[in-house]
């Protein structure tokens, strides 16, 4: 995905560990560390926890309660288009594959999963809370979460080597779970695997069945957000105008 019909972007990710800016102009990304969006472009939130309208209503890992992301983050200007951290990384890395299928799983301070079909977010809310993970008490209150496994809050850090197989079969688990047999693509992404990028390989090991990979993202960026925050404002762009014609 390279084309902005809708003009440059300012796409800002929230993270439990970090926040950074990445400005898409249609050529080579430009990142920048922290909530700093150049003047007079759009801004994007990506933003972990549950979203409702261009509110936060809950980030147990941010400590956010009801709160409006531009204010917390001292921004200028309100936000124009404002995701789960979740979907929008779901959505980037489908259309980073041409529109590809997925289901997509985010290990990072927290744990995020959703299911893009037909370049739209279908499942959300995915995997981290809820389950059958033990009795650890989850930083959202309930006890099991695959979160209390896999999270990076509930895992030594640094995370030894020897942890990935129990990490990885934790979100295998996780995966089939969710009984989504027609979604034969995963993507395994975020902090955790950047620095553990054998927990891919260990996830793919444990669902033969199933095609994993890691991030098609950059490198240079915490995930795919940017992409997806993109492909969501040029779609909702699209319907306002389709409605006012």
């Amino acid at each position: 995905m390279h084309a902005l019909p809708h003009g440059p972007v300012a796409c800002i990710e929230v993270g439990g560990g970090s926040t950074e800016t990445v400005v898409l102009t249609g050529s080579s990304p430009l990142v920048l560390p922290g909530a700093v969006p150049p003047p007079g472009l759009p801004v994007l939130l990506a933003v972990p926890g549950l979203i409702a309208g261009d509110r936060v209503l809950a980030a147990s890992n941010l400590g956010w309660w009801d709160v409006d992301p531009a204010e917390q983050l001292g921004l200028d200007r309100p936000a124009s288009l404002l995701l789960n951290d979740a979907e929008a990384a779901a959505l980037g890395e489908s259309a980073l594959r041409d529109g590809a299928d997925l289901v997509f799983v985010g290990l990072g301070t927290g744990v995020g999963g959703a299911v893009v079909r037909d370049c739209a977010v279908v499942g959300t809310n995915l995997l981290g809370h809820g389950g059958s993970f033990g009795d650890i008490t989850c930083r959202c209150g309930l006890a099991g979460c695959l979160e209390t496994v896999a999270a990076g809050w509930a895992l030594p850090d640094p995370m030894p080597d020897d942890a990935v197989p129990t990490v990885a079969a934790a979100v295998a688990g996780a995966i089939r779970d969710q009984r989504l047999a027609d979604c034969r693509l995963v993507v395994i992404a975020g902090g955790l695997v950047r620095r553990h990028p054998a927990v891919v390989d260990a996830v793919a090991l444990a669902l033969p069945d199933r095609v994993v990979e890691g991030s098609a993202a950059m490198t240079a960026v915490k995930s795919a957000a940017a992409w997806g925050l993109a492909l969501a404002y040029a779609q909702a762009l699209d319907v306002q105008s389709e409605r006012s014609a």
